[in-house]
């Protein structure tokens, strides 16, 4: 669903920069909480093997619940990472910068605001999104 027109009121390499800085903070952002979750997990299976006790189960409850925190950020960053991903890709086709909706050229200020935006404020309302 290419769209025909090209925007020109935009600088695209402006865009392509902001976008590939946030990937690159994603991915580094991603990989501190990969080596972050390696550590948790090591500490529980190390506290696994001492003798088990009240406060053990304490600890093993706040243990699931940071790693279900964790697990839920991680899932987010996938997911704006794919976004910014997919946000490149529409630069490359030249559909940048246009409503996925409606085809109507989404304002330079949300872009700048959001470079990975797919919609207007109006639509992503609309369609409460």
């Amino acid at each position: 669903m290419a769209t025909t027109q090209k925007r020109t009121d935009l600088n695209f390499e402006e865009f392509r920069k902001l976008l590939t800085e946030e990937r690159d903070r994603i991915l580094v952002l991603r990989r501190k909480q990969h080596t972050d979750m390696l550590a948790e997990s090591q500490d529980t299976s190390d506290n696994e093997r001492d003798v088990i006790s009240d406060d053990d189960n304490e600890n093993a409850g706040a243990a699931l619940a940071d790693r279900e925190r964790d697990e839920a950020a991680d899932e987010n960053e996938r997911s704006l990472l794919r976004q910014v991903e997919d946000a490149l890709i529409r630069l490359d086709e030249g559909t940048y910068g246009f409503d996925e909706v409606t085809k109507e050229p989404i304002p330079v200020g949300r872009l700048r605001a959001v470079p990975w935006a797919t919609m207007t404020v109006e639509s992503a309302e609309r369609y409460q999104l």
